[in-house]
């Protein structure tokens, strides 16, 4: 049997529902706390790009909520319940019944539970109970690229098929008050991310239509010596998300890695998350493209807040949208570990090797 082409869809994105601004945030924490460090902070949380992030509930009320307990109750639910708005709706574009998806892949960080987002998207969409399921619980925000990775690699295996790729989080479960005062991390990932869902379908087939957007390539990635740079604990009141300088050198350091797999083929695009504007830049400049025109969309996904693993998915669907892919291009997203995950991907006619 030969390689099946393997199309991807455009994502669906779904936002939770309240608007949050910066200067909200920046009012909030003023208030809150009297930290020597604490105007600096708000500088660089206003440099992030962010100007807005989609919460679940209201500031107020999001800040108050008292325990790690209710607040991961809170965070599953919503995210669940906008996991499967997604995910129906992506069924729905895909003109695809549920009984007709043979792989089933989620990401899900933002609380634990047993069972996990996959089991239960069973049930709630209608999937046959045989339905292969892959269930990602720590990949964070590489989560929506690395789905898109083990679906690739399912759908291959099984010489066609349907994938069904499913990211959910709610991470604004990460702001909340800070026993002993706020730190640098506290404050710049609290009101960094926003709380969103994505979903898209993906189809093996024996030769992709014109105009269909075709993986030709997949990669991942465990970048040595860096599991210092990014990790998140659970604490009495909540998650904590936090990092080390590390941190600030982990993407440069996985550019040799991408650009190593790439093999110089060529790359006229590229939708990578938008963990902040020096990742956007930085990536596109060591992919050869201008950061100035390629990174446009996303930089407008990160103005409304870092979606964790949805991000790079809603980074596709604007890109997708605007209908100007044709040539090659690049998927790329990086998540805590340090971890990265790429897809090789151009419309039907335009790869580099079938």
């Amino acid at each position: 049997m030969g390689r099946v082409d393997v199309v991807i869809g455009r994502p669906v994105v779904v936002r939770a529902e309240h608007r949050v601004s910066t200067d909200e945030l920046v009012d909030d924490l003023e208030e809150r706390y009297d930290h020597p460090k604490l105007r600096v902070w708000l500088r660089m949380l206003r440099s992030t790009g962010v100007v807005w992030r989609p919460w679940s509930a209201p500031l107020e009320e999001t800040a108050e909520r008292a325990g790690v307990g209710v607040r991961s109750r809170a965070a599953y639910e919503a995210a669940r319940d906008r996991a499967v708005t997604a995910a129906q709706d992506a069924l729905v574009q895909a003109e695809l019944r549920p009984e007709e998806v043979d792989v089933l892949v989620t990401t899900h960080t933002t609380s634990w539970t047993i069972p996990g987002l996959d089991v239960e998207l069973v049930g709630r969409l209608g999937l046959r109970p045989d339905v292969e399921r892959i269930g990602l619980a720590t990949a964070a925000c590489v989560g929506g690229a690395h789905g898109l990775v083990h679906a690739v690699r399912s759908l291959r295996g099984r010489g066609g098929g349907r994938a069904l790729v499913v990211a959910a989080e709610d991470l604004s479960t990460l702001y909340h008050p800070i026993s002993g005062g706020p730190t640098m991390q506290s404050v710049l990932y609290g009101g960094l991310f926003g709380d969103a869902a994505g979903a898209v379908v993906l189809s093996a087939v024996e030769e992709a239509g014109s105009g269909d957007l075709v993986v030709d390539d997949v990669w991942e990635l465990v970048l040595p010596d860096s599991a210092d740079a990014y990790w998140g604990v659970v604490h009495e009141r909540g998650v904590h998300f936090d990092s080390s300088r590390a941190a600030t050198m982990a993407p440069e350091r996985v550019l040799p890695y991408l650009t190593g797999w790439l093999g110089g083929r060529p790359v006229e695009w590229a939708a990578v998350h938008p963990g902040g504007p020096g990742i956007i830049s930085g990536t596109l400049a060591g992919l050869g493209l201008a950061p100035e025109t390629a990174g446009v969309h996303a930089r407008d996904s990160l103005e409304g807040g870092n979606l964790g693993g949805v991000a790079v998915l809603d980074v596709l669907a604007r890109t997708l949208g605007e209908g100007a892919v044709s040539g090659p291009g690049v998927l790329v997203a990086f998540g805590p570990g340090f971890t990265a995950a790429a897809l090789y991907v151009a419309k039907r006619g335009a790869r580099s090797r079938i």
